[in-house]
């Protein structure tokens, strides 16, 4: 298959990506015992105990991810970084997402894009399943007036190649642009 090197090496890359964009907020305080609130079963839940939220007030649901249409964990923090744009790759979104489960921190990374003149959409997770990158061209749609981004992806583990996950999201696009390299 030629597109296996391809996306092995974007899945390396946005590994990579995300343990580089961890910030102090991957220390955690764990001893509040009632802090999964930030997993739902579709209902709206109470507000959450996130003190890792930069920029949200506490509990503050900035989004949601729903892994095989079983668990959906709440988004507490979003950046949309400066978009890359290097010739080959072209970047209309760069979203970053962060949320807590159990005391532990969950991320997702989405990449609206084109690669070398073609979609090339990706999403990454890394949640108590593990961590995960889109095995194909991830589905990503602008919502009502730019202010959310929708999609799906079918992932696969980081670290086997193995595993498969389904993701979708729900995620609020923040009107400024920061710069996360």
């Amino acid at each position: 298959m030629k597109k296996f090197p391809i996306g092995v090496a974007a899945l390396a890359a946005t590994t990579l990506l995300l343990a580089s964009c961890s910030s102090d907020s991957d220390v955690v305080d764990s001893t509040q015992g009632d802090q999964d609130s930030s997993v739902s079963t579709g209902e709206d839940s109470s507000e959450s105990n996130d003190s890792s939220a930069e920029g949200a007030e506490t509990g503050e649901a900035l989004g949601t991810v729903r892994v095989n249409d079983f668990t959906t964990y709440t988004i507490t923090e979003l950046r949309n970084c400066e978009p890359l744009s290097d010739g080959a790759i072209e970047r209309e979104l760069e979203l970053q997402g962060f949320g807590e489960h159990e005391g532990d921190r969950v991320q997702i990374d989405v990449y609206k894009q084109m690669v070398g003149g073609s979609a090339g959409n990706e999403v990454s997770w890394s949640g108590p399943e593990g961590v995960f990158g889109s095995s194909g061209v991830a589905q990503i749609t602008w919502g009502p007036d730019s202010a959310n981004v929708l999609g799906s992806s079918t992932m696969v583990d980081a670290q086997t190649q193995e595993e498969k996950i389904k993701v979708a999201f729900d995620l609020q696009v923040p009107d400024e642009t920061v710069d996360c390299r």
